[in-house]
């Protein structure tokens, strides 16, 4: 864990946060750009989503 490749993303956030200060616009930047890849696609697959998860719940 001493190189900053091989650090988790829990772990890097925790970075922002010293003793006295939270870098907390550094923070959510991180935090946003951390989830966007896991939010864009599913956004655009979200009507997929929805209709495959009903098709499974009608019966007949």
């Amino acid at each position: 864990m001493n190189s900053d490749s091989n650090k988790t993303v829990p772990t890097t956030l925790n970075g922002f946060i010293s003793s006295f200060n939270v870098d907390r616009g550094s923070m959510s930047a991180a935090a946003v750009l951390t989830i966007l890849p896991t939010m864009v696609p599913s956004a655009f697959a979200s009507r997929h989503l929805v209709q495959g998860l009903t098709s499974g719940a009608v019966k007949g």
